[in-house]
């Protein structure tokens, strides 16, 4: 996790250097998450999707005809939903995601460019909550403390910005154990998304 973390911030630290003549733009995003766990061993239970919120804003800078760097940062819902027997878990994870993607331009025109990009994420935990219904009865407790404080992972996706306007879906695969207690077993995030964007 150290060594992920500095390669991360060697990364941005590179980047005003290498864009020195070059124009970066700005621009705010967001859009829908359909998150859930990995989980070794198996607990059992079957664990779906949990629909979330992702949003934020991201730092454009071009790095040649083709090539970006795409710094972001992002409020993002995270964790999964559970059936079993008649009652109703969950799990929800909200983190600030720092991913620092790069773009490639695989088509690009003056207006409309589709593009594929890839790169590691670091996510800072802000809030880690469980619970369970069951007919009338509920409850809901804090799992901070059984939660890892960072999550390290990697994206990768596409998108096509048309004018100022940018789509794109993205899939993180988190590579970190966020599970504390290391008897329990391995428990990781994963999360597919999909966001639209406006670069001012």
């Amino acid at each position: 996790m150290r060594l992920a973390r500095s390669l991360l911030v060697l990364a941005i630290l590179c980047i005003p250097t290498a864009a020195a003549a070059q124009e970066v733009g700005y621009g705010v995003k967001g859009g829908l998450n359909l998150a859930t766990l990995s989980f070794d061993p198996d607990p059992g239970a079957d664990f779906g999707i949990r629909p979330g919120v992702v949003l934020g804003g991201f730092v454009s800078i071009p790095m040649g005809p083709r090539l970006t760097i795409q710094p972001e940062g992002l409020f993002s819902q995270k964790g999964a939903n559970a059936s079993e027997e008649g009652a109703d878990a969950w799990i929800r994870l909200d983190y600030l995601e720092v991913p620092v993607l790069v773009q490639y331009a695989v088509t690009s025109s003056s207006t409309n460019t589709f593009n594929v990009f890839a790169g590691p994420s670091l996510a800072f935990k802000l809030k880690a909550r469980s619970g369970a219904e069951f007919g009338e009865d509920s409850f809901e407790e804090d799992i901070s403390e059984g939660t890892e404080s960072f999550d390290f992972g990697v994206v990768f996706g596409a998108g096509v910005n048309v004018g100022r306007f940018s789509v794109d879906g993205r899939y993180t695969f988190g590579l970190s154990n966020i599970n504390t207690d290391t008897e329990e077993g391995k428990i990781k995030n994963r999360t597919l998304a999909f966001l639209a964007g406006y670069r001012f």
